[in-house]
């Protein structure tokens, strides 16, 4: 099985922020209420599966690939992002809230 390089790492991560980027606006525009309870929650469980992932390899270094922490970091960032974006344009004024 060939390791993949550094660029081709890049681009895959680039792609995969992208489509993220491009539910969680879709998720936005179709329904806030939802958007905003997954733009919190999902950020949040992948945190902790993150803290636990890295925990596990400082005890016992594992074969975790090195993009498999940029792809948790992008899954973290990219809704937080794109909910503050759109918290923004919405001007804090969420229809559900009223």
């Amino acid at each position: 099985m060939k390791k993949a390089d550094r660029s081709e790492t890049h681009i895959n991560l680039a792609i995969i922020l992208l489509l993220q980027a491009v539910i969680y606006s879709g998720l936005w525009l179709w329904n806030e209420y939802v958007a905003v309870y997954l733009t919190l929650i999902f950020p949040g469980m992948i945190l902790v599966i993150l803290i636990i992932a890295g925990i596990a390899d400082l005890i016992e270094p594992s074969r975790i690939p090195g993009w498999y922490y940029g792809l948790m970091i992008v899954s973290i960032i990219t809704p937080l992002i794109i909910g503050a974006v759109f918290y923004y344009l919405y001007e804090g004024r969420l229809d559900w809230l009223a």
